[in-house]
């Protein structure tokens, strides 16, 4: 632990950063894996039908873009509709979405226009649902996905329940070619759904845009029509008002849907992770703040702590290893070595030795990503640019670019 107080401080502080993160993963994993099949869905009414509207938000051309289009109409649910949305008629999605509801009656496409006051995301699904049919559930849902065939079942299972509000998939990447950009987009996916799939069991609050489902009195009750009119995200936004109202959230591993479309940049998994902290800091101002900044100031100086007590007890006999902290940051990074290896539990992984072995440096990018959020209340997200209020509302908006992955 080391010689003085700070030494066994930050000993402690160590410990239990990495004792909550392993906590957490080994919840994930028993919650992916036994508690939802064991003891939540047998409470869920199989014989749950109602008619769906599914939203897909749709911009450029992702990766197998035609292919996961398609998965919405080959879906083992027999009462929905699938409403495909771009902002402009130019857009480059269009010709595949055409070529789908030219041949299925089920497909729409909905051409929205350009945003002025919210996220083009937002701006696009509202187009969307006002152009449903009458349903009874709205589920949304992202175009680089292939959902599998009971997607949607198992989407809209728990809210057979009228004590659920909303339920959210998640998103597995797995990285095709292990370079670091790969890896680290990767890591951080794998840390934001370890962290949301905890807090939505403990807390209620977490939620992916990419799939989700909702009650249509429900989203009508808690106005999620007027939040999204205004707001610069889906899904932090909606989770917010789940939250504030005291409402339920679900959510269901067998729709973790798995995916090889990674960033490819280390510059691209940042500037995506500050984003998702962006959309904290404007919906969970508190927690973005108190419990955030003392855990990154504490992991930076963990991460660094390493290479400078090993060095600085070869330079200086009257120092050893634990008497410069050696031992809090060895702890560090054990503990975060060992909670990783737990991840192959929650999905496939392709190159994991070199996910272990660049773990620091990608563990450090969540740190670069969380203090870049501290000098802007800007967001750059597909082409456009948002200025934020404290509320998180979009203030003004700009668009910079036709397209961006980012």
């Amino acid at each position: 632990m080391g010689p003085n107080v700070v030494t066994k401080m930050l000993f402690f502080i160590a410990a239990l950063i990495v004792t909550a993160e392993f906590v957490a993963t080994v919840f994930t994993i028993f919650y992916q894996r036994y508690i939802y099949d064991r003891y939540m869905r047998p409470k869920f009414s199989d014989s749950y039908n109602p008619r769906c509207t599914v939203i897909v938000p749709c911009k450029g051309v992702p990766k197998d873009l035609g292919r996961n289009l398609m998965g919405f109409l080959e879906l083992e649910y027999n009462n929905y509709e699938v409403i495909f949305v771009v902002e402009k008629e130019s857009d480059k999605a269009v010709p595949y979405i055409k070529a789908i509801t030219e041949k299925d009656k089920r497909a729409k496409l909905v051409v929205a226009g350009l945003s002025t006051r919210c996220a083009q995301k937002n701006h696009n699904m509202i187009a969307g649902l006002r152009k449903a049919d009458e349903s009874n559930v709205y589920v949304f849902a992202d175009s680089d996905i292939k959902p599998d065939p009971t997607w949607l079942k198992e989407l809209i299972l728990p809210l057979a329940d009228e004590k659920v509000t909303v339920t959210s998939g998640f998103r597995w990447l797995n990285p095709p070619e292990g370079s670091l950009g790969e890896l680290t987009h990767s890591y951080v996916n794998i840390f934001i759904y370890v962290s949301f799939s905890a807090a939505c069991f403990f807390g209620g609050v977490g939620l992916w845009g990419g799939s989700m489902a909702i009650r249509k009195k429900d989203f009508d009750e808690l106005g999620v029509e007027e939040k999204w009119s205004k707001a610069a995200v889906d899904d932090m936004s909606l989770s917010h008002l789940v939250f504030k109202g005291s409402k339920k959230a679900v959510v269901v591993p067998s729709c973790i849907t798995q995916t090889d479309d990674l960033l490819k940049t280390v510059g691209g998994s940042v500037s995506w992770f500050e984003r998702q902290i962006m959309f904290l800091k404007a919906y969970q101002r508190k927690l973005w703040f108190f419990p955030t900044l003392p855990m990154a100031v504490s992991v930076l100086i963990l991460i660094f702590l390493l290479p400078v007590a090993l060095l600085g007890s070869v330079l200086s006999p009257s120092y050893s290893f634990t008497d410069l902290g050696g031992g809090a940051a060895l702890v560090f990074y054990l503990g975060q070595a060992l909670s990783a290896t737990l991840y192959p539990f929650l999905g496939k992984m392709t190159r994991f030795y070199k996910f272990i072995l660049f773990q620091p440096f990608m563990r450090l990018t969540h740190i670069i990503s969380y203090f870049r959020t501290f000098m802007t209340n800007t967001i750059v997200w597909s082409g456009i640019r948002y200025n934020l209020s404290k509320s998180g509302d979009v203030d003004s908006l700009e668009h910079i670019a036709q397209e961006s992955n980012i």
